[in-house]
């Protein structure tokens, strides 16, 4: 008997992609320090080199997205234990 399109594999053969995407895990806390600490620090040093002041607003909203994605983790934390 052929299978019809209803039905599905029984396991999947990779994890979706939404999940890395998701701040739960220990990578997605580790992104978001690398990336506050990049940004924020990217931004002073480009406004003590006198850069442009749409590169250092963007590295520091890089810098405050960060932080909020480590936030996020750590209050996402707190609520699972």
């Amino acid at each position: 008997m052929t299978p019809t399109r209803d039905t599905h594999a029984t396991g999947r053969r990779r994890p979706r992609l939404g999940r890395w995407f998701t701040p739960r895990g220990s990578r997605t806390f580790v992104l978001g320090i690398c990336v506050a600490v990049g940004g924020i620090s990217g931004s002073i040093r480009g406004a003590m080199d006198g850069t442009g002041i749409l590169e250092v607003a963007g590295l520091l909203g890089l810098g405050i997205l960060g932080v909020a994605l480590t936030i996020r983790c750590v209050v996402l934390y707190a609520r699972e234990k």
